[in-house]
Formats: structure tokens, sequence, C-alpha cells
């Protein structure tokens, strides 16, 4: 094939927006793309899902410095260092066709310079929500404007919502290709007899009802108020067990906040766990408790399982549920707990239909074949 593809992802770390950087990567390559994916920040969860004819070049860009003078002066020493180095890979291309992809904010930046240095390349700009922040459920003006200005030199703009889509298109250049192309979906493998495994299974115990969350522990996923919901559940007498996996800004707080309300032999906080899809088995219900999302990956993973899902009205992802008595408007405390409490009420019949319903949806909406193609459409 005359096309190389670069495809830049912020990092490495546990995320929806890492894992569809990988899972397009991967399914490029099997096309017979000559594929690199290029990573900015230092940290590595996720590299063993990447196949190995993917060139992985990582670029370790992070600071230690307490001061910030010299945070910042060593940041901006390594993006540029990482911007040469980028440059310098793609000019040693003998491809005719170079595809530069960007996944999550920092990446759309490192793709605008690079475009500037290769007037020729295409630029791709991959969004996965109806706004941008720095991880809280406010939108961000200063990132807003900044993509607006990034984003008139890109080839196309793609989104994997409708939603996210209609959201931007209100702000960006009426002349942008804007496009929706929905996410890929991940293999799982299933894991039972691992440590991780072990330690879930001892845990839950007895529970019958067994609750997931996955996702960064920081002001966008409404930890605080979730776990303010599951207070409710236990001071009412239910018993469940709920594991999280994920860590964040805010996972101190939320530690201590399940201490303060007594929830340590409810709630197991285990960070970061590699593929942590491979573990929902052991679980009945998802929680996502987010305040805003594209298509959530965790969603996509736990409906494939054969896992009900408790979820705010985001995104496409709620597309799947129809009117869901487990869909919450309202992203607090009662209303998680309403949504949570909805699921426990439910006879077994009832959560195996609403199972089998969210699954033929989300196949009916998510297809790889065909989604693959409509980026080779795009990249050629």
């Amino acid at each position: 094939m005359e096309t190389e593809v670069f495809i830049i992802s912020t990092s490495l770390f546990t995320g929806g927006a890492e894992r569809q950087a990988i899972w397009l990567s991967n399914s490029l390559s099997k096309t017979g793309y000559t594929v690199n994916l290029l990573v900015l920040k230092k940290g590595d969860e996720l590299s063993h899902l990447v196949n190995k004819k993917v060139n992985i070049s990582r670029f370790k860009i992070y600071s230690s410095d307490s001061k910030l003078i010299f945070k910042y002066l060593r940041l901006a020493r390594l993006a540029f260092l990482t911007i040469l180095k980028i440059n310098k890979m793609l000019k040693k291309s003998d491809k005719k066709n170079i595809v530069v992809i960007s996944y999550m904010f920092h990446s759309y930046v490192f793709g605008f310079i690079t475009k500037i240095l290769n007037p020729k390349i295409k630029l791709i700009y991959s969004v996965r929500s109806d706004r941008l922040g720095r991880r809280t459920s406010k939108k961000s003006k200063t990132r807003h404007l900044i993509f607006k200005l990034i984003s008139k030199n890109t080839y196309a703009i793609l989104f994997n919502s409708t939603k996210g889509m209609n959201s931007f298109k209100k702000e960006l250049n009426k002349k942008s290709n804007l496009q929706f192309i929905p996410n890929g979906i991940n293999s799982i493998d299933k894991c039972d007899d691992d440590k991780t495994s072990q330690i879930i299974k001892e845990f839950l115990g007895d529970s019958s009802l067994n609750y997931v969350v996955s996702a960064r522990v920081d002001p966008l996923n409404n930890y605080f108020n979730l776990i303010k919901a599951l207070s409710i559940l236990n001071q009412n007498g239910c018993d469940f067990k709920c594991v999280i996996f994920g860590r964040g800004v805010e996972s101190a707080k939320i530690q201590l906040q399940i201490k303060d309300l007594n929830l340590s032999d409810k709630i197991l906080m285990m960070g970061n766990v590699k593929n942590a899809s491979s573990y929902y088995h052991f679980f009945n219900l998802l929680i996502h408790p987010a305040f805003h999302a594209g298509f959530s990956n965790s969603v996509t993973e736990a409906i494939q399982i054969g896992l009900n899902v408790v979820i705010g009205k985001v995104g496409d992802t709620t597309n799947i549920f129809n009117k869901s008595n487990l869909v919450f408007e309202l992203f607090t405390e009662d209303a998680i707990y309403k949504s949570i409490n909805n699921f426990n009420n439910l006879e077994p019949q009832e959560k195996e239909m609403l199972i089998i319903e969210s699954q033929n949806k989300l196949y009916s909406l998510l297809n790889n074949d065909k989604t693959i193609k409509k980026w080779v459409d795009i990249i050629e």
C-alpha cells in the first residue's frame, strides 16, 4: 500500500480514547497498512494489546519537578524534542500518502504542528466526547477556542457520537469535514484464576448484588455522588458489593469518603487493572456515573459480557437502552440511587430481557467491518 498511518495518542493509560487508538492501529495493520502508534506521555498500561506489526514510539513527556517554572520548562523542552522526532519519522516515510490521526487534546496540538511542518499530510482528529475539558463536568472554553483554531487545516474531524458532532458543529468552521464513525468493538478475554480474580472473588463472597465501576477517579466521573448513592442503599439494608477499577486525582478523596461513610466492607477500590473488562463476568451491574461521554467503551464491554448498566443520559451511549428505568437524567446521589434500586428490584427474567435488548441494539449500532471500511475510505 502507498499509505502510512501515524496515530498519535496522548498516553497508553487505561482509557476509552487510548483503547480506541489501539483498536484502530490493530485493525489498520491487519488491513495491510504500515501503522505507527506515537505515545506522547510517560506511562504504559495497554501496550500489551497492540499488534506486533504496529510500530510503537514512546516519547515519555513528563516532569516530576515541584516548582512550576522548572516543570513547564522541562515539559516545553520534551515537547519540542518530540515534535522534531515525529517530523523526522514522517520525513523518512517513502509512502505517497501520509496520514496523521490524533486522539485527545494534546495529540490534536501535536498533530497541528506536524501539519504545519508537513503541509502535504492528511491530518485527522478523532473526538470522543461532546466537549473538551480537564477531566471535569465543565467545558473548557480555552480548549475549545484552541481546538477551533487548530482544526482549520484538518482533512477531517471524526466523532464517535452524533451528539458530540452536533455539539461541535455549532462552533467549528462551516467548511470543516465533520463525520460520524462509531467505535470499534474490542475482544474480551475472561480471567478467572489470576491474582486479581482471587481478590475480587474473596471480596464479593456470597453477595448476589455485585456492582462494578470502571473509570478514572476524577471529577468528570462523578464518584462523589455515586458513593453517596451507595451509602443510601447501605442505610436501607441493601446487601451489595461494589468494585471500582481506576485511579485518578480524586482517589485519596474518594477512599476517605468510603471510610467516613463506613462502606469499606461494601466498596473496594482496586486501582488501575489491565483489561478491567476481563473481570466483568464476576458482576451483574456496571455503573457509569459520568457527567458526559461520547460512546462509552466500558458500557460496550459490559453489554458484550452480559451485564446490565446504570448510566446517566450522556452522548449516544444511552441510545442503546431506549426508555430504561436504569438511565438517570440528573446526576445527583438520589437519581443514581433510584436507578440502582430499580435494577435491584427487577425480576431475573426482566434483567435477562434488558441484557438481550441492549445487546441487540449494540450490535445494530457497532460493526467492526463497517467501521474499519469507513476509516479506510477517509484515509484513502
